[in-house]
């Protein structure tokens, strides 16, 4: 059990140490041209992971102090109740995670749906209500799940509140299909805003400056997106195909394998604090304003000689083509942004 705590305490150690330097990131000035919709789900995915973090890391914490003072660590036990209402931030910031992604996906709908008027007419006000909608509905799902989980009794393993994998494959298994689901929609929206993208460029004096803008911003936000939602979906599929193995090897429901689940499941909890280091990292190295934003944030964690990495693998040939004829449609597109953010700022 010693061992299981003092792996949970190093990597969910780095985890909140990752998310919060991402979340800095986000709310900086260096960030600053950014799109303000990307910033605000960002920093709300990144929240959710600092708080899973945060909260499994006081849980291990306490549970390697208890073992360690405990003359036999076989006997260290926690009642269920109190350990319903531990969980709780960790079971909220999972649902808030999976509700991000899909709240995002809703978001990136309106805004290909609506690229036209969309940065003029409330773009900001969208992202806040989608957001709290997102925080509300994830709030509501821990409780239910919270108050079905605490059951009277007590535990050796806090964070654990199955006694059989079954019970969760099936929530696994829904969490990881919509996953896939928002993952294919991603990927859509990325070809047709691309599309429409190419179709601007071919009939530029059809497109207003806001509407090509609105476009590039589409764009560059699914670059960012796509990657981030794919490790979080390879990072559930593992934790799922490990129940999984889990549940075929152990077909019977004796004590034995029960005692052998609870350690198991911990273990499978790691992909919390993995996603957590990961998450950020995939972002910022898949896109090349993240990484410009982290450098001159965090100047002490980049090389003077790091290069930025480039997207230009990730956009079609025939995109490339077009992208490299309007330079001065992008600086256009720049001094807009700036004219926009002085008259919100007004």
């Amino acid at each position: 059990m010693q061992t299981i705590r003092s792996v949970h305490i190093f990597f969910c150690f780095f985890g909140v140490i990752a998310s919060s330097l991402f979340i800095y990131v986000l709310i900086s000035r260096s960030s600053q041209n950014l799109h303000v919709n990307l910033r605000l789900s960002l920093t709300s995915l990144s929240l959710a992971a600092w708080i899973a973090c945060a909260q499994l890391l006081l849980i291990a914490v306490y549970s390697l102090m208890k073992t360690l003072t405990e003359d036999n660590a076989c006997n260290s036990l926690y009642e269920a109740k109190w350990c319903a209402i531990a969980r709780f931030p960790v079971v909220l910031s999972i649902y808030a995670t999976l509700c991000g992604i899909l709240i995002l996906a809703v978001e990136r709908t309106i805004a290909t749906l609506n690229y036209k008027s969309y940065e003029v007419h409330g773009s900001r006000i969208v992202a806040v209500m989608l957001i709290g909608a997102q925080w509300s509905l994830s709030i509501f799902l821990a409780v239910i799940s919270v108050l079905v989980r605490a059951d009277p009794g007590y535990v050796h393993y806090c964070t654990v509140y199955v006694s059989h994998p079954r019970t969760a494959v099936f929530s696994l298994c829904v969490m990881s299909i919509l996953e896939a689901v928002a993952l294919v929609y991603f990927i859509v929206l990325l070809h047709s805003n691309q599309r429409r993208q190419v179709n601007e460029f071919v009939n530029n004096a059809m497109h207003t400056l806001t509407e090509r803008y609105q476009l590039q911003e589409n764009v560059r936000i699914m670059r960012i997106l796509i990657p981030s939602v794919t490790v979080h979906a390879v990072l559930g599929m593992i934790g799922l195909i490990s129940l999984l193995v889990f549940a075929i090897i152990h077909r019977t429901a004796d004590e034995r394998m029960v005692v052998r689940f609870a350690p198991f499941s911990e273990l499978a909890l790691l992909v919390v604090p993995i996603y957590a280091v990961v998450f950020p990292f995939v972002a910022v190295v898949r896109n090349k304003q993240l990484w410009l934003a982290s450098r001159r944030a965090l100047p002490c964690l980049f090389n003077e000689r790091s290069t930025p990495p480039t997207n230009e693998r990730l956009i079609p040939s025939q995109a490339n083509m077009a992208s490299r004829q309007s330079k001065q449609t992008e600086r256009d597109s720049a001094i807009h942004f700036d004219m926009l953010q002085e008259m919100w700022k007004k």
